[in-house]
């Protein structure tokens, strides 16, 4: 009978499938994106219901918030329809949300609603989206070799995380807690400081939200952490997730050949190392940040008065509401921040795809290592390495 050390070392191609679509409706991945795709079904529904309310009206003229939520509740709906995992390219899903976003206003205007289609609401659901999607394609999986395998594992993690009820169960009841414990915070910060809201659950409303998103995001670290310790252990199948038994060549669900790779233990990669790849593209995310802000201030105070253009265009965006203006600032920070987010992960990336030629924990060379050997430990460290060609 074969052995793991003897199972065929396959490419990375074959390791990581292009969509859910591909793999058996029973796998943990399928189940997974199904429970996903359910979700935002849901979430889009409550979202059409709140939006056709007749005569809801969201913040006043003295405190609007109307652009800010509208940016939230479609930034939301674009994270997950993106995470169901529909299509694999991002502005596909986002084109399709913004049709949908797009009717959602025109159907406002139906009579008897006491609502009205308005384009600068719409304009905001698409700068949620693009800030969503910009996240998106910053966290998705970087490097070619073993970065891009430990990204494999991670979202298996989380796949069978989320074939769970208890993990969607959990998931809930911290971001109410999340909400219950962020709305009073919210509402301190508007009477310490603003001082000016004549609807202090406005306020509540935001600090709601932040903690909600805080608390999910905190507990799902530390789920999907977890979770990757145990499937080191019973080291399921990378591509579907599927149980395998310790001495079977291919999955029985997929039929994907196991790699010696597949779950073999890595060295982390050191903390300086880490804040050394990292440092250069948060500074260089600030200084965008801060040339883009002065060169507009700049280029406006300059030719306000000399081209009929730039005035005009002055002058519209001093007629904004505040809300749309501030969620104006919130994209150019969120966009560059989205970059630098990616370029930090694609650094990290090229060093950890070099943990078989130096081991990540203590820097030994291990090029005098057998060629054949795709998966070992560090003979200085006893740190793990793998090479996935």
């Amino acid at each position: 009978m074969a052995t793991l050390a003897d199972a065929p070392h396959r490419q990375d191609s074959s390791a990581f499938p292009s969509s859910p679509s591909t793999l058996p409706a029973a796998s943990p991945v399928a189940i997974a994106a199904r429970n996903m795709r359910f979700v935002f079904l849901a979430a889009l529904a409550c979202a059409f219901v709140v939006t056709h309310i007749p005569r809801l009206a969201v913040g006043t003229s003295d405190s609007p918030i109307d652009k800010l939520i509208h940016a939230s509740t479609y930034g939301v709906l674009a994270a997950l329809l993106l995470l169901a995992r529909w299509w694999r390219p991002v502005w596909p899903a986002l084109a399709v949300l913004a049709a949908w976003a797009a009717l959602d206003e025109i159907t406002q205007a139906i009579p008897g609603l006491g609502r009205s289609a308005d384009l600068d609401d719409w304009l905001a659901d698409v700068t949620g989206m693009v800030i969503a999607a910009a996240f998106f394609v910053a966290a998705a999986p970087v490097g070619t070799g073993a970065a891009r395998l430990l990204c494999q594992r991670r979202r298996i993690a989380g796949d069978t995380l989320l074939c769970k009820f208890t993990a969607w169960f959990h998931l809930a009841t911290v971001g109410v807690l999340g909400f219950a414990a962020g709305a009073p915070l919210g509402v301190l910060l508007d009477s310490f400081f603003v001082r000016k809201g004549p609807q202090p659950w406005q306020y509540g409303l935001i600090g709601g939200v932040l903690g909600a998103g805080i608390g999910m995001h905190a507990l799902w670290e530390y789920g999907v952490r977890s979770r990757l310790r145990r499937l080191g252990e019973t080291r399921p199948c990378i591509a579907c997730g599927s149980a395998m038994e310790p001495q079977a060549e291919s999955c029985p669900v997929c039929s994907r050949a196991r790699a010696q790779t597949d779950w073999a233990p890595v060295a982390p990669l050191q903390g300086s190392e880490e804040l050394v790849a990292c440092l250069m593209p948060i500074l260089l995310s600030l200084a965008g940040i801060v040339v883009v802000s002065a060169s507009a201030i700049v280029l406006i105070t300059v030719l306000r008065l000399r081209s009929e253009w730039v005035m005009r265009g002055d002058t519209w965006y001093r007629m904004l509401p505040p809300d749309a203006r501030v969620l104006g600032d919130i994209a150019l920070v969120a966009l560059f921040g989205a970059w630098g987010l990616r370029r930090c992960r694609v650094r990290i990336a090229r060093s950890v795809d070099r943990c078989g030629e130096r081991c990540l924990g203590c820097g030994y060379d291990l090029h005098a290592t057998t060629p054949e050997v795709h998966a070992g430990t560090c003979h200085e460290c006893g740190g793990g390495f793998v090479r996935v060609h």
